[in-house]
Order: C-alpha cells, then structure tokens, then sequence
C-alpha cells in the first residue's frame, strides 16, 4: 500500500491501516479529522467526515484504487460517534457507494433525519479483520453517549475517536457528555495496554498507557481544583472559573466553562457537590 500513501498523503498505521487527515469543521487546535480505513479484504472507512466535495473525491479515488489495486473492498462506513466534524461526508459517500452506515444505538438515536444508521454496532463486536487478527469495537460513552473506539489485541493498535487527541485536549460537554463516564472509559481502555493510540484529530501516539494515564491524572487534578473553588455558598458556576481555571487564558474560559460544568456534575454524583437554580456549592459534611 505504499504507493497508495505516496499518492494520497495518507499514513500507514499498521498492516492494512490507513490514516488519512481532512480538512473539517472542528475545534481548535484541530483543523481536520482523521480518515482510518481497517482490515483487509473485506475494510471499514471510520469516521467518513469530509464534508467538501473536493475532499470526498479524494476519499472515493484512495477506496476505489485500494480495491482495484490491492483487492481491499470497503464495505461499512462506521461513525465512532455523531458529532458533525466525524459524519460530515457519511450520507454522500453511503450514496455514491451503496454502503451501509453503522453505529452505536445511542449515535443512532443523535442522528435520527440527520444520518441514517442501518448497522448499530453492540459493546464487543468484531468490526473487521485482517492477516493478524480482527477488530473489536467498545462502547466507551463519557465524550459522547455511542462513542465506540476499536482495538486490534495483535496490533496493540486502538482507533480512538474523539477518547483522546493528538492535538489540544478533549472536550466533554455537559449537554451530551458525561465526566464520570469518560474517567471510566479511560481506564477501561487503559486495562487493554494498547501500545498506540491512533485519535480523531492529530497524529498516532505512541506510549498509548502514558497518553491514557495522563489523561486521567489531568482530569482528575481539574476536577480537584473545581471542588477546591467551591464554597459553602451558593455561586454560579461561571464565578468558579477563576480558581478553577487560573491556569487557562480568558479567552478559553467559555469552552472551559462547558468542562467546569461537567465536573460540577460528576461531583454531584458523587455526593461532593449541590445544586440549586443554577448556582452550585460544597456540599455539607455529613
């Protein structure tokens, strides 16, 4: 497939692995999402999220040259979750190809008149497979509801979606994320001792255990100061940003607030927080 990747700018991640990065509507620091098509002969495309033409034309060409060169087909376009810089080009691609669209049942349900889903994909499924083994997708919910990333045991190779970046962090919002989640998937993908961890955004890294032990250890220190910033006093949650955030620029704090709410919210799952007309404070002692 080298000549594949010459040609297309795309990267060989492992045997019958490709990664191509496009240019989509996503946030900063990213400017693209990354294209992994997986197995062989029979492939997934993951994450079909170009939404120019010119950038699905190039996605058309790299599937119909993996096929007519080196007899891979895809056959299933699999969306990791339903956030719109990863199903930006689903449906055109779905059309011109006649593949079906497969996904999480909660994605499924996101997406409902927005992309069709016709494969929902179960906790544990093989995906694909190749020479070494096969692919085994995993719910891990927290940045969104359906999220699944897949893992290859063989490769020691996990297709993160949007669990990690390779640029900047990840967002968890509290209109459909949820932080108590998200700390669970982490260690739940940490357990599988992944050698690398390939993500939606930014480049493959490698030490995948040390990218997945930072990430909790970062959460984990946030949520620690969110606690620290509130008081026996009922406040806002945008007056807690200051302490909580102090080592972020201003000009991050509206995206921060999102994250400090969502940690507001796990804290209230845990007994260490309250709520009342939007405003928050420690809960008591008992």
């Amino acid at each position: 497939m080298h000549l594949v990747t010459e040609q297309f700018g795309a990267e060989l991640v492992a045997p019958a692995v490709l990664r191509l990065a496009l240019p989509t509507p996503t946030l900063p620091p990213a400017t693209t999402t990354n294209h992994y098509i997986l197995g062989a002969p029979d492939a997934v495309l993951v994450d079909p999220a170009a939404p120019a033409f010119r950038d699905q034309a190039i996605l058309l060409r790299l599937i119909n040259q993996l096929r007519d060169d080196h007899g891979v087909h895809v056959r299933q376009l699999l969306l990791t979750h339903h956030h719109g810089d990863h199903v930006g080009a689903a449906v055109a691609l779905a059309e011109r190809l006649n593949l079906p669209i497969a996904a999480h049942r909660l994605t499924a349900q996101r997406l409902q008149g927005i992309v069709p889903v016709d494969v929902l994909i179960e906790d544990g499924q093989k995906i694909a497979e190749d020479p070494d083994g096969c692919w085994q997708a995993l719910h891990t919910p927290g940045h969104a509801p359906g999220h699944l990333i897949l893992h290859h045991a063989e490769h020691a190779l996990v297709i993160a979606g949007d669990l990690v970046a390779g640029q900047g962090t990840i967002a968890i919002d509290p209109t459909d994320g949820d932080m108590g989640q998200y700390l669970e998937s982490l260690q739940r993908v940490h357990v599988l001792s992944p050698k690398r961890i390939a993500p939606a955004h930014g480049p493959v890294l490698d030490d995948a255990t040390g990218v997945l032990s930072f990430y909790m250890a970062h959460r984990r220190a946030r949520e620690s100061k969110v606690l620290q910033s509130l008081s026996q006093q009922w406040q806002p949650a945008d007056a807690l940003l200051p302490m909580a955030y102090a080592d972020v620029s201003r000009l991050q704090w509206p995206f921060a607030l999102r994250s400090l709410q969502s940690h507001l919210l796990h804290l209230a799952q845990l007994g260490l927080a309250q709520t009342q007309d939007g405003r928050w404070r420690r809960a008591p002692e008992s």
